[in-house]
């Protein structure tokens, strides 16, 4: 891995950490009174979308750098803000873990049985 992909993927991984950021501010979005986390959906294919580009860059465990990131700061949405409780306490907060982390995940597991069939 050279140097400049080596830069490119930090980039990547800080664009991972901006989309946590971005996904959990944006989950409590209302339209009227019906909660609307369109934001759970935007950060799996997103963080599907970033995970192929760091792929190309790295085979190693590195390539995942950018969605640990992301994790990194939808966990730390789960901790209490100055002791008040948690920023985001209800299911929406589970279904944006479950859509951006699975997504990734699936495309993860099938792009390793696709190399793996094609050797």
């Amino acid at each position: 891995m050279s140097i400049g992909d080596r830069v490119e993927l930090g980039v990547l991984t800080v664009s991972g950490f901006l989309l946590g950021i971005l996904t959990a501010a944006f989950l409590l979005v209302r339209i009227g009174s019906f909660p609307f986390p369109i934001t759970a959906l935007i950060a799996g294919v997103v963080n599907v979308l970033i995970l192929k580009i760091a792929e190309t860059y790295t085979k190693s465990a590195w390539q995942y750098a950018p969605l640990i990131a992301w994790t990194f700061v939808t966990a730390m949405a789960m901790l209490p803000v100055f002791g008040n409780g948690s920023l985001i306490g209800d299911w929406r907060l589970l279904l944006l873990l479950a859509c951006g982390l699975a997504l990734p995940a699936f495309y993860a597991s099938t792009a390793r049985i696709r190399n793996l069939t094609q050797s």
